[in-house]
């Protein structure tokens, strides 16, 4: 009975030893070679944790990717669009057969999943197209006058908006897919600008006077979270939540994404006074 609990023994723990040993070669091969992707991100693309500064543990640290599709403009009173609700334009039924859905049966198609490779662009085309957006329903508000206490709350909404977009809103885009990760790059070369990651896309299906519409819905990256390593998580210490909440403090962190599209952090830089406007 002994040499049974023996054999057992060891055999847990090389299954223990040999999975760590898969776990870290998969690491090290994807962090092999140049990055396929390396950007600067800062606090309005990378989220703290909830608790961050207020239990005084910050032994582990993740950071969400935030990111967004494209806002329509037939939705310009919103004053902010992350990536829920309708999909992006760009993202209609020819782009969905692009990426291998089977659209000829309607009431079927809003059941299908899959992943695809999904470009994420930094500070690009559509983010100055939301700043745009932004000022216009500024504009609209302000040429409304103020007549009405209706009108002054639209005006003071629309100034937040304006303000949040300038400095708080995500920069990340999404702004194509496909199948082949290496056709993206070569349509999209700036690795320190374009992402390319790995995420879920589903259709959805819109009947209007008996006239059938599709639209694609971006759900979760594959991976969302990203884990600060431990020998930079000493940085972290420099990071106020509250000022970081406040507007008075940022960050910025370098994240490399390999071979697997999988992210690591490689550096750390906060800032305790944010810049001037």
């Amino acid at each position: 009975m002994k040499q049974a609990q023996k054999w057992l023994l060891t055999g847990g723990v090389a299954l223990i030893v040999a999975v760590n040993a898969f776990v870290l070669a998969g690491v090290a091969w994807n962090r092999s070679g140049v990055p396929g992707s390396a950007l600067t991100l800062t606090q309005r693309e990378l989220s703290l944790p909830y608790a961050f500064g207020l239990d005084g543990e910050r032994g582990g640290v993740d950071v969400a990717l935030l990111w967004r599709a494209p806002m329509r403009d037939d939705n310009a009173e919103a004053a902010y669009d992350m990536h829920y609700g309708r999909g992006p334009d760009w993202l209609g039924a020819d782009k969905l057969r692009e990426l291998g859905f089977d659209l000829k049966e309607e009431l079927d198609a809003y059941r299908q999943k899959r992943e695809v490779y999904v470009v994420l662009e930094l500070a690009g085309a559509d983010w100055q197209a939301a700043l745009a957006q932004a000022q216009r329903r500024l504009d609209r508000a302000l040429a409304r006058g103020d007549a009405e206490k209706q009108d002054v709350d639209a005006q003071k909404s629309a100034q937040e908006a304006l303000k949040y977009e300038q400095h708080k809103a995500s920069r990340l885009f999404a702004v194509d897919a496909g199948l082949d990760a290496a056709a993206l790059r070569q349509r999209y070369p700036d690795t320190h600008r374009h992402l390319i990651v790995v995420a879920t896309v589903t259709p959805s299906v819109m009947v209007i006077d008996k006239k059938t519409s599709f639209s694609g819905h971006i759900g979760e990256l594959a991976v969302a979270r990203i884990s600060v390593p431990h020998a930079l998580r000493g940085a972290m210490d420099g990071i106020d939540r509250s000022a970081l909440d406040s507007g008075r403090a940022t960050f910025e962190m370098d994240v490399a994404w390999g071979r697997r599209f999988e992210p690591w952090v490689t550096a750390v830089r906060p800032q305790r006074t944010a810049p001037a406007e």
